[in-house]
């Protein structure tokens, strides 16, 4: 079965990793059946609660957000807020010498 679900893997791209849009339809359904009040999900005050809808109205990327993320990408982000952290602190150092 793996290797047939190989064979017809179409993939795209999603927060920097490859998804397989054939496993994602199949492990990730919708929890809620189509035309199913969702209640408690308003935001606005005077709004109604959403209604479900079909799985296929959802944008693909929906179904990535909770696929786990690979160390790669994890120890990549990481590099990034550590060399931001630290040109931010370079900045603040050199407007504090400045007064």
């Amino acid at each position: 079965m793996f290797s047939r679900l190989v064979a017809a893997r179409r993939t795209c791209i999603s927060r920097g990793f490859a998804v397989s849009a054939r496993l994602r339809s199949e492990a990730a359904p919708s929890s809620a059946a189509p035309g199913t009040v969702l209640k408690g999900l308003n935001i606005y005050k005077e709004g109604k609660d959403p209604v479900a809808l079909k799985d296929e109205e959802y944008p693909e990327w929906l179904w990535t957000l909770l696929d786990e993320v690979p160390e790669e990408a994890k120890a990549e982000k990481e590099r990034q807020r550590l060399q931001r952290s630290r040109a931010i602190k370079e900045s603040n150092f050199m407007k504090s010498k400045k007064k």
